[in-house]
């Protein structure tokens, strides 16, 4: 059985090198790896030094954001089996014979465990907690999408593949859409938390304010293009959100019962960590509201100009 890797790419030197390294010591003999990458850093150079080890480059004729890169990736590929890994993850070497294993008995779709691999920082420690308490400690079942996701290519095609075409791509969301898409579809879904890939977490403030605030974006593009909102209701839930957090910020209790229950799954113990993670608790959270109005400004812009060329096109 082929397995395809998909990894899509934009300025990740920092991250690229070690992924890739992972990925040539992959153990499994029948495999292709798929970079594709519209960088305007040193991120393709990085990928070509691999091409006599198996690295495949596409460079994408325009930007469609993640999701376009990963269907890029996806049609491309050769393998029945593709997996979908961000630039950040490192799979163990027998990654793929693991998860070949499920495809062989019927699988259609897995989802592994995911582990933060810089976890002497404080927000990669705080990522890995979120997990744990917000997915493990849980019904695993529900979650449809984890880092090391894989899937069968023919399924994926049958999905629709990841959003895509709207005035402004969709940055976060997606993927948790398209697992449902599988769920949806009646495919077997397989989870195995005995497989497991590191990944690294945002480590300065600087990085972790600005994944999370993309993750406050593709709230509403996802609700925008996927569920037909309209710009009013997405204006009203945001405002909501904003009062909600400024609440909850502003009583202090809220980040802190939240730290607690997050610090309790901490190699330093919740008494050290309590008020850490409060702190990136209330950042995440007015990090995400930002994000939320920024988007919604790109949105209404990109939709002002789509009309504006439509209007155009219909004139001539």
């Amino acid at each position: 059985m082929k397995i395809s890797v998909v990894v899509p790419t934009y300025n990740e030197s920092k991250d690229i090198r070690e992924t890739l390294e992972s990925l040539v010591g992959l153990n499994y003999g029948d495999k292709e790896i798929i970079v594709v990458d519209d960088s305007t850093d040193s991120t393709p150079e990085i990928v070509k030094e691999y091409s006599g080890q198996g690295i495949k480059l596409i460079v994408p004729e325009k930007r469609d954001g993640r999701c376009g890169a990963r269907n890029i990736g996806i049609l491309a590929a050769k393998g029945e089996v593709v997996v979908v890994l961000n630039a950040d993850v490192r799979p163990p070497p027998n990654f793929l014979c693991r998860i070949a294993e499920h495809y062989e008995r019927g699988c259609d779709y897995l989802l592994v465990s995911s582990r933060v691999s810089n976890m002497d920082d404080l927000f990669g420690r705080y990522v890995e907690c979120c997990g744990k308490y917000g997915f493990y400690d849980n019904d695993p079942e529900a979650m449809e999408w984890t880092e090391g996701f894989s899937c069968r290519k023919k399924v994926a095609i049958e999905a629709g593949l990841f959003p895509t075409g709207f005035p402004v791509a969709i940055c976060a969301g997606e993927d948790g859409f398209f697992g449902s898409r599988l769920r949806s579809m009646g495919v077997r879904k397989c989870v195995d938390l005995s497989i497991i890939v590191e990944h690294v977490a945002p480590g300065r403030f600087a990085e972790f304010w600005d994944i999370r605030k993309g993750r406050g974006k593709g709230s509403p593009q996802v609700r925008r293009y996927l569920e037909g909102w309209s710009m009013g209701r997405i204006k009203v839930w945001a405002a909501l959100r904003v009062l909600k957090t400024s609440l909850e910020i502003g009583t202090i209790f809220s980040p802190i019962i939240l730290g607690y229950l997050l610090a309790r799954h901490s190699p330093r113990g919740a008494m050290r960590d309590i008020f850490p993670f409060a702190y990136a608790v209330a950042l995440e959270k007015i990090s995400f509201c930002v994000g939320e109005w920024e988007s919604i400004a790109e949105i209404e812009k990109a939709e002002r100009v789509t009309t504006l060329l439509g209007n155009s096109d219909g004139a001539h």
